[in-house]
């Protein structure tokens, strides 16, 4: 299964450096013991911004659960434009997955890296 989710990753990627928005696509993705898999990967698109990802999968039974992620997206100047992660807060966030804005912190439900690539290339105007 967690092979299978790969695939399917690998094929989005794929898709995206495919068009003339993305100049670079880097993935890695890891099988780990006990059903569990790391994926991580940067994309560098053609204003030089940056996505840098990453998710920690476990399979559990015919499910994938994505146990933690990050969607780290940033300017050519390294700033922050936003970033989708489920990690912990003290104090605590009144929801586990969220996204950081600049300005903010809100709640989300987590997205698909497909939704967040989808979100960069609509915020860019390159779709």
């Amino acid at each position: 299964m967690i092979q299978t989710y790969f695939t399917q990753i690998k094929r989005i990627i794929d898709q995206y450096a495919a068009t003339s928005f993305v100049l670079e696509a880097q993935m890695h993705f890891e099988m780990r013991p006990g059903d569990q898999g790391y994926l991580t990967g940067t994309l560098i698109f053609a204003d030089d911004s940056k996505l840098h990802f990453s998710e920690y999968l476990d399979q559990a039974g015919e499910v994938v659960d994505k146990l933690m992620y990050t969607y780290h997206y940033q300017d050519t100047d390294n700033q922050l434009i936003f970033r989708y992660d489920n990690a912990l807060h003290k104090p605590a966030l009144p929801s586990v997955a969220h996204k950081h804005l600049p300005t903010q912190i809100i709640a989300v439900p987590a997205p698909t890296l497909d939704e967040v690539l989808a979100e960069i290339a609509t915020m860019r105007g390159w779709v």
